[in-house]
């Protein structure tokens, strides 16, 4: 009997993991996959209202009303933390994302004021958007195959100073990248302050996550 090949679940964010942070080969597998990207993802992507609540309590926490607040969705994608931010009272909310099918989906939700595409977190991020948000979020870009753990650099350029820098960590990115380190040395120079840490907590069916708030020194 011929051996039958075991079924990898979750096919299209399996095979994304597996991409070599190759800007080229990204924007042609999101390109692609924007037609189904939504239905492919959100079933059981419990991270999306999880780090939503993160940010919203710790905003909170620092007496910023939501309806003041300039929050910038890093690697936005077809924008799917546009829906539950909204839902918190998040009204003055940008995307910025590498592909421009994704940016496109997430244009057609309505959440976003202004949407950025081929922005490659791994470079610089344009000066304009320098020091312009009181929040950076971003879920499932620290991620095997996408970008490197510096562009933690990139999201506080984008924040401002006493704003919050919130993101997510699969545990494989984590345990085989240097975030760590980039994390501790930012922390040792004064550029950020960590203010929490959520370790091994829900984030999807297929593997949980890291989460970690930080707020801009300088």
């Amino acid at each position: 009997m011929a051996r039958m090949d075991k079924k990898v679940p979750h096919v299209n964010i399996h095979d994304a993991l597996q991409l070599d942070g190759n800007p080229d080969v990204i924007l042609d597998y999101y390109a692609k996959w924007s037609k189904s990207y939504d239905q492919d993802v959100i079933e059981n992507y419990y991270g999306i209202d999880y780090i939503c609540q993160i940010l919203d309590e710790h905003l909170r926490n620092l007496s910023l009303k939501a309806a003041s607040a300039k929050i910038a969705d890093i690697g936005c994608g077809t924008g799917l933390l546009g829906k539950p931010l909204r839902a918190l009272g998040y009204s003055q909310l940008d995307g910025i994302d590498l592909s421009p099918e994704m940016t496109e989906k997430a244009r057609q939700t309505g959440h976003y004021q202004q949407l950025y595409s081929e922005i490659n977190l791994n470079h610089s991020v344009p000066e304009e958007l320098h020091k312009q948000y009181n929040a950076t979020i971003c879920i499932g870009t620290f991620t095997p195959g996408h970008v490197q753990p510096e562009a933690l650099h990139q999201m506080i350029a984008l924040t401002k100073v006493d704003g919050l820098v919130v993101l997510s960590t699969r545990i494989p990115y984590y345990d085989t990248t240097d975030f760590q380190q980039v994390s501790d040395q930012l922390v040792r120079n004064r550029k950020v302050d960590l203010v929490q840490q959520y370790m091994n907590a829900p984030y999807r069916d297929d593997g949980d996550a890291h989460y970690w708030v930080y707020k801009v020194v300088n």
